[in-house]
């Protein structure tokens, strides 16, 4: 039997779950979700947002449960597709997570974190020319969009061209001089490429960017590494050849 969504039919609990969401609180956002869906088992809503509290709480195949009825129920809402590709993607399911973000996209053409998400997925079936084809379509209409640098500027990390990554996260740096990754990224890049000097001087920037973070600790024994490095260079004595 089809399901049909109940409309106006609304249910102050569901904006108290969606407000529990947004606190990080899946397990008592669920339990509203679920007691609302009692008194309104039709209405969409409800199992989308059932849904997003089982992806919080790692469980997948009860989301997409959910997703699936609330397809039947609105099958032109892009974001039950894309919650279905993210649910396919956690559970290492990449091809069914790309038909749904490509359904995503049909629908709703500017979202562009669907495409970023399409992108990554295609990266984890091994496809990078397509990949790298999606993020740089994603550039060519959003220039200033700086997932989608970021995202490249990975991709051409993890394929060992360090120097176009270097320029990638400089062109986030024009964007946004604020963007503390791009420094990591730099100090990577540079690492990589045996330029020292450089890579210090990203890596530095980076710690005063985002003194928080759990990857100072250990950009900070690098750059130690580095400095000492360069110093037993410098004071190596010349060896004559005879």
């Amino acid at each position: 039997m089809q399901l049909r969504e109940q409309k106006n039919v609304t249910d102050p609990s569901l904006e108290m779950a969606d407000e529990l969401m947004a606190k990080h609180m899946p397990k008592q956002a669920l339990n509203v979700y679920l007691k609302s869906m009692l008194k309104q088992s039709g209405n969409m809503k409800c199992h989308l947002g059932a849904s997003k509290a089982y992806r919080e709480l790692e469980e997948y195949n009860k989301a997409i449960k959910h997703l699936e009825t609330a397809k039947k129920l609105a099958a032109f809402d892009y974001e039950v597709y894309f919650e279905l590709g993210l649910n396919h993607l956690l559970s290492d399911d990449y091809e069914r997570a790309c038909k749904n973000f490509r359904k995503t996209i049909k629908l709703n053409p500017d979202f562009l974190y669907a495409q970023i998400q399409l992108a990554i997925t295609h990266e984890l079936m091994d496809e990078q020319i397509m990949a790298y084809s999606i993020y740089e379509k994603i550039i060519e209409e959003a220039p200033d969009y700086i997932l989608a640098h970021h995202h490249k500027a990975g991709l051409l990390m993890s394929l060992g061209n360090f120097e176009d990554a270097a320029r990638e996260f400089f062109e986030i740096l024009k964007i946004d001089d604020t963007y503390a990754k791009a420094y990591l990224g730099l100090g990577i890049c540079f690492d990589k490429l045996e330029k020292y000097t450089n890579a210090v001087r990203f890596y530095k920037k980076y710690i005063v960017a985002n003194k928080d973070s759990e990857a100072v600790k250990s950009i900070a024994s690098r750059m130690i590494d580095i400095v000492s490095a360069t110093k037993e260079r410098v004071n190596c004595p010349l060896r004559i050849a005879k």
